[in-house]
């Protein structure tokens, strides 16, 4: 379920993304996830934290999709990259946050949600980036098991992957992000950074991220 950002807002996010070197695009050298897939795209967005004027309005951009969404009760950051964007969102707004790990801790009260929510609490969770959404269906079922009410989450990029599409719509859950893959290869392109033909190659990767190397002939 994926809700629309406005075209403007998603290519300055994208220009921000480029300029701050969050994005690398080796459509030559593939960068090999955990999972074993290979990308010809990394994304990092933690670099735009030590960036005032570039977090400042990435804030901005993200508090009003809050604004479009409706405001929640709580708003539950992925850690770790998802903590310091929903830290800012929650002080703009003043409204309680949490943070959600990956899995329970090993020790102390093995907590996987750190933080207090009260049973039918509207939480938005906020993610720094989305690739497959494999991450934010185990963050939305944690949030879930404490009686929390997920209907929306907000990311600062997402890669644009049919089955992110398709564990939101498992989810019941509604997705919008300021950018994506299609707009900053394009914009890229614009600016020289890539070429046409390198610029094909990458968006072909967000149609079969598993196939992609094979095809491409690295495996």
């Amino acid at each position: 379920m994926k809700s629309t950002n406005s075209a403007k807002t998603s290519e300055k996010t994208a220009a921000i993304l480029i300029e701050a070197g969050t994005i690398i695009f080796r459509p030559k050298q593939p960068f090999k996830f955990d999972s074993g897939i290979l990308s010809p795209v990394y994304v990092d967005n933690r670099l735009l934290i030590s960036s005032v004027k570039s977090r400042e309005t990435i804030l901005k951009y993200l508090i009003s999709l809050v604004n479009k969404i409706g405001k929640p009760e709580v708003i539950a950051g992925v850690a770790t990259a998802g903590i310091p964007y929903a830290a800012w969102i929650a002080q703009k707004l003043r409204i309680p946050m949490v943070y959600v790990r990956s899995k329970p801790k090993g020790h102390g009260r093995e907590n996987q949600v750190e933080g207090h929510i009260k049973r039918g609490d509207h939480v938005l969770v906020v993610e720094d980036m989305v690739s497959t959404a494999g991450s934010s269906v185990n963050v939305i079922k944690s949030l879930r098991k404490l009686g929390a009410k997920v209907t929306d989450e907000i990311a600062i990029y997402t890669h644009g992957m049919k089955v992110a599409d398709r564990n939101f719509i498992k989810m019941k859950v509604r997705f919008c992000s300021l950018t994506n893959l299609q707009t900053v290869a394009e914009l890229a392109r614009q600016k020289g950074y890539l070429r046409k033909d390198q610029t094909e190659i990458i968006l072909s990767w967000a149609e079969d991220p598993e196939g992609w190397g094979k095809k491409m002939g690295f495996q």
